[in-house]
């Protein structure tokens, strides 16, 4: 088998219509490993429902994503005997042509380790909210860290990697509550390009469940916006080469990333109770990256709603 889709399930909400959604793909040699979190609702139940061999389900002992979001990523990385896999999520879903067009992108690119397809989120009632910009099919390094920092949709599950590849750099790269760890990661593997669909073919889910929503761990995604602009200023490698469009994406890298820096922790702030921005403010102070001039412009934009 050469494509397999990792399920980390807890919640089961959106789980049964995340799990057809992998089921209807046009492109059906696959296997689909559910790997239930010690959940106390019945994700069992629901992939059972399922009489489909390509599905497999593992239980863990523990709950380890409640903890640990990232520790249980590498936890079902283990379980992957496939040349590629997906990180699907329990409430997000596939569009029926999503396994189609990257397993043809993954024969068309056969030295890349990443691919990547277009998002468009969504609401808990699978209304569209927003949608990806269209990117060309293949990206360099450089093109993508550029695109990244200016505006990139990012998610785990509309990635396909090489596996392999990703266990040999040692995994996802683990911030708290997986904040930015997917953006990380994906840069992480972009060494041999970043190979893009067309079409919109994620579903990403925005809802009052998921991560992206909850306000309540709004400390630690603040803590973990700081390990990555730690982690870019020192994992960031820009192609060699002064050609035109080279110098104007190496430009607008470098020149930029310090604003990135600022204007991500800005918009992860002004989303927290005034509570949890004052703590969060005395974080990025005593983390001592940004100079006094920058802090007070962070405080101050972020106390604008």
């Amino acid at each position: 088998m050469t494509y397999t889709f990792l399920l980390p399930a807890y919640k089961t909400r959106f789980l049964n219509e995340a799990i057809e959604s992998i089921l209807k793909q046009t492109y059906t040699d696959f296997s689909l490993i559910v790997i239930d979190d010690a959940s106390p609702e019945d994700v069992r139940g629901i992939v059972a429902a399922h009489n489909d061999p390509r599905i497999s389900y593992r239980r863990n002992e523990q709950n380890i994503g409640g903890k640990d979001l990232v520790a249980q990523w590498n936890h079902c990385l283990s379980f992957v005997e496939s040349d590629y896999f997906v990180m699907a999520t329990d409430d997000d879903v596939y569009e029926k042509e999503f396994l189609t067009t990257l397993v043809g992108l993954t024969k068309k690119y056969p030295d890349a380790d990443l691919f990547r397809a277009r998002v468009a989120q969504v609401d808990s009632n699978n209304n569209l909210i927003a949608l990806d910009r269209c990117y060309k099919e293949r990206l360099s390094p450089t093109e993508f860290t550029y695109h990244m920092l200016h505006g990139m949709r990012g998610g785990i599950p509309q990635y396909m990697f090489r596996s392999k590849r990703l266990i040999e750099k040692g995994g996802f790269v683990n911030f708290p509550k997986a904040w930015a760890s997917d953006d990380a990661t994906a840069l992480l593997m972009a060494g041999n390009g970043v190979i893009n669909s067309q079409e919109h073919l994620v579903r990403f889910r925005y809802s009052d469940i998921n991560i992206s929503s909850d306000k309540s761990c709004g400390c630690e995604k603040v803590k973990a916006r700081l390990m990555f602009s730690k982690w870019l200023n020192e994992n960031i490698t820009l192609a060699e080469g002064n050609d035109e469009w080279n110098k104007f994406y190496k430009k607008g890298i470098n020149d930029f990333l310090p604003i990135y820096h600022k204007t991500t922790l800005i918009q992860t702030l002004r989303q927290l109770p005034l509570s949890q921005r004052w703590q969060s403010l005395k974080t990025i102070k005593e983390s001592k990256i940004f100079t006094t001039t920058d802090l007070l412009s962070i405080i101050r934009h972020s106390m604008v709603k």
